[in-house]
């Protein structure tokens, strides 16, 4: 993803370094930043938000302990999380439900859906769902991970993610909308 030489000339404070691993790494940033925000404004503040943070943190980065490429995505999420506490963008109910199962093939259905179906399920979803659904789904966050990253218990993320696929199947896997997303 970015040049060893990158790295380095931005660990030395080089301006062009800066700008060859904005270019380089925007796009994937972007892809991670535009699941978690719905609106320009808030997208271009994350941005900004996990670029800056790498760029202080560049020195901490080890690649004995992972690929660059996991480790600015950690950062990414990291800061789109912290950006979505400080703003209360985040609401998640606190009350548990017994989850048996998170039902696999809720999820083997979305593999189905296009890049921009799954977009406009998201945007359509509300934010608690969201974010836990995108850091157990698509990012691969334990649910003590997620909970030690929200400030929640990693009961209340299974709860969420229970209520997230409910959503789904409420909301994205009744016939209309399987019409309109091409799946019927």
């Amino acid at each position: 993803m970015v040049d060893k030489g990158i790295i380095k000339a931005c660990r030395s404070g080089d301006r062009n370094g800066y700008r060859m691993m904005y270019e380089s790494c925007a796009p994937y940033i972007f892809a991670i930043v535009k699941n978690y925000f719905t609106s320009d404004d808030d997208r271009k503040d994350a941005m900004q938000e996990v670029f800056a943070q790498i760029f202080i943190s560049i020195d901490r980065y080890d690649d004995d302990k992972g690929s660059f490429k996991s480790w600015i995505s950690r950062i990414a999420v990291n800061q789109s999380m912290t950006i979505l506490r400080k703003s209360n963008k985040i609401i998640i109910s606190n009350s548990l439900e017994v989850v048996d199962d998170i039902e696999a093939d809720t999820i083997n259905h979305l593999e189905k859906f296009s890049e921009k179906d799954l977009q406009n399920m998201l945007a359509s979803m509300p934010d608690g769902y969201k974010t836990i659904f995108l850091l157990s789904v698509i990012e691969e966050y334990s649910h003590k991970e997620i909970g030690e990253l929200l400030g929640i218990t990693a009961e209340t993320s299974r709860s969420q993610l229970f209520r997230a696929i409910k959503w789904i199947k409420k909301n994205i896997f009744v016939e209309s909308n399987l019409l309109d997303y091409g799946l019927l």
